[in-house]
């Protein structure tokens, strides 16, 4: 009987706690997703902006270091989100159509931690980048089968964080994982 009474009051207890956080206004447009950071929903010309504003990377193939060229992008990327503090971002690293599933992800992925990691090093804060994957070869910016069309797929390109995404629900917080750049051996 006391094991029920003690099951049964951390039931309400939990229920009363979640139904208190859910009944609670926000006064402002900022909002906290939990372990993550604030978000505020972001206007039209915010977004315009964000996309004029931060340019994204190329790679060449079967590589994830940075190029000189690269850099200099990514510190005009840097500076201006120094400059805008209330931007957060997420990364995505793309890879163009040719080699497997598993070494797009691997090599997407090592293109899109390798640009956030740039980014923390010139002054960007970590928690400004929301997370950086690898998306493969799932999102091509062209769909033709040449080598101008794939060169343009191997890219790390920016988004603003955006609440409901997968970084609201899973916020990987920008680590030190990355590995050397180096080529990667592709397989079919």
């Amino acid at each position: 009987m006391r094991q029920i009474l003690v099951t049964a009051f951390g039931v309400l207890s939990l229920t009363s706690a979640a139904f208190s956080q859910s009944t609670a206004q926000q006064t402002s447009s900022e909002h906290w997703v939990e372990g993550g950071p604030p978000y505020q929903v972001t206007s039209p010309a915010q977004q315009q902006a964000i996309q004029q504003n931060l340019k994204e990377i190329r790679f060449e193939l079967d590589r994830y270091e940075l190029k000189p060229e690269s850099r200099e992008v990514l510190q005009e990327n840097a500076t201006w989100l120094k400059a805008n503090p209330g931007v957060y971002i997420t990364i995505a690293g793309e890879a163009d159509e040719r080699g497997t599933i598993t070494y797009n992800l691997v090599l997407s992925d090592r293109r899109a931690k390798v640009t956030r990691d740039a980014l923390v090093q010139m002054g960007v804060p970590a928690d400004r980048i929301v997370y950086a994957t690898g998306w493969g070869k799932l999102y091509p910016v062209c769909a033709q089968s040449d080598e101008s069309c794939w060169a343009q797929n191997r890219r790390a390109r920016f988004e603003p964080w955006q609440l409901g995404s997968s970084a609201a629900r899973k916020n990987r917080p920008a680590g030190k994982e990355s590995a050397s750049a180096g080529p990667l051996s592709r397989t079919k």
